[in-house]
């Protein structure tokens, strides 16, 4: 139980930070091609919700799409994820673990087994 909560925990902070640097350096390889006339560093500096005030209107709809972009190859990110832990689980194999029930041929082979042993 403990290594399933460490696993999680660990889990999330690794691709959380593997997110964020895929999403940064998308934002700024985009940008380049998008808006080659905005400085990355204050779009960056600015955020998500205040780009808008710092940028002309003509600017806006590139960043837009950079921001689009950049999201899109986070989604990447995750679904690669995703599917790397979908075939990982696939491999680890499937056993069942529930309690079955003693059928009458079971019951006679322990009773012989205890009784040749005796």
């Amino acid at each position: 139980m403990t290594l399933l909560i460490f696993g999680q925990t660990f889990g999330g902070a690794l691709f959380l930070a593997l997110a964020q640097t895929v999403f940064s350096r998308s934002l700024v390889g985009h940008l380049k091609h998008h808006a080659p006339t905005v400085d990355p560093q204050t779009v960056i500096a600015a955020g998500a919700t205040a780009f808008r005030k710092i940028l002309k209107p003509d600017q806006i709809a590139g960043i837009l799409q950079v921001y689009n972009l950049a999201l899109n190859d986070v989604f990447f990110l995750s679904t690669g994820a995703a599917v790397g832990t979908f075939i990982f689980a696939l491999g680890i194999g499937w056993v069942d673990i529930r309690k079955k029930e003693a059928t009458n041929a079971t019951i006679a082979a322990a009773l012989q087994a205890q009784t040749a042993e005796v």
